[in-house]
């Protein structure tokens, strides 16, 4: 089912609401914002929130997202090598904005323990994350994967969440080469022909 484009005012008002969110979760935390403060800082009655949002987790997660690391990597199908690189670097970029934000992703990660609401809209883009590689890992790879293109989405992910943790730890020893070559490693090892 395609869902119907918002209108203008509509698109305005849910921008307005995502940004006033963003903008006091920058001043006071996540646990601190409250849909009452939300909506006086956008100008708009509370309903509005309830008719652009499912709630306040919906709401908090549209306006976290923007801070959160986001990687696209291109994916070159039947060149491992080429890929791991591409991923590295990806990634490597990445991670100055991971030293910026550090407080604030460990502030996430601890508010997200606590909201199972929040852990739902966690889930959900996870999930969405997952799909999509996996439908990139098809359509570069094709048939020629030992494991289902889910499972490696899976495991892409947490090598990716692995590194950007031990980069905090030991940033001298996470370099482009060593996310390059375990990453590689990861792509022959998913592969049936194990030429890639």
């Amino acid at each position: 089912m395609v869902k119907p484009a918002l209108s203008a005012k509509r698109q305005r008002t849910r921008a307005a609401l995502i940004e006033a969110t963003a903008a006091l979760v920058a001043e006071r935390g996540l646990a601190a914002v409250s849909l009452d403060d939300i909506a006086a800082r956008a100008g708009v009655t509370k309903g509005a929130i309830y008719s652009n949002f499912r709630g306040k987790a919906e709401l908090l997660w549209e306006a976290v997202d923007r801070r959160r690391l986001h990687l696209d990597a291109a994916i070159a199908p039947g060149d491992a090598r080429t890929t791991a690189r591409n991923v590295a670097r990806a990634l490597m970029a990445q991670f100055p904005q991971a030293e910026q934000e550090a407080a604030f992703y460990g502030e996430l990660r601890a508010y997200v323990r606590t909201d199972p609401e929040m852990r739902a809209q966690q889930a959900a883009q996870q999930t969405a994350q997952f799909d999509e590689l996996a439908r990139r890992l098809t359509a570069g790879f094709g048939d020629d994967l030992a494991i289902s293109p889910r499972t490696l989405a899976l495991s892409v992910q947490a090598l990716l969440l692995g590194f950007v943790e031990q980069w905090e730890r030991t940033p001298s020893e996470v370099t482009e080469d060593v996310i390059a070559a375990a990453f590689e490693t990861l792509a022959r090892g998913a592969a049936k022909s194990r030429q890639r």
